[in-house]
């Protein structure tokens, strides 16, 4: 049985399918480009991902390729405008 937390998580990202991709969309892309089991995406909103690292040094990792990352989401996510990273339980 999946946490409430993701539960919640997919729901939200389902109703949020006008904002240019839905959620569970853009999780499937992350997951694909970043290559990386450390990482999750955990909010999308007015065009901005905030991705989730279990580490500091994942996190500075994340922060090095920000562009590269960023671009990749771009291609199948035109309203993506902006990637943020913070450390968390993912």
């Amino acid at each position: 049985m999946d946490p409430i937390k993701d539960i919640i998580s997919e729901v939200m990202g389902r109703m949020s399918s006008s904002t240019g991709g839905s959620f569970y969309n853009i999780q499937a892309v992350w997951a694909k480009i970043s290559k990386d089991q450390g990482s999750k995406v955990v909010d999308f909103k007015d065009g901005c991902v905030i991705i989730c690292a279990d580490s500091s040094l994942r996190l500075v990792k994340l922060n090095l390729n920000r562009e590269v990352l960023l671009k990749e989401l771009q291609k199948e996510f035109p309203s993506i405008i902006r990637i943020n990273f913070k450390v968390g339980s993912i």
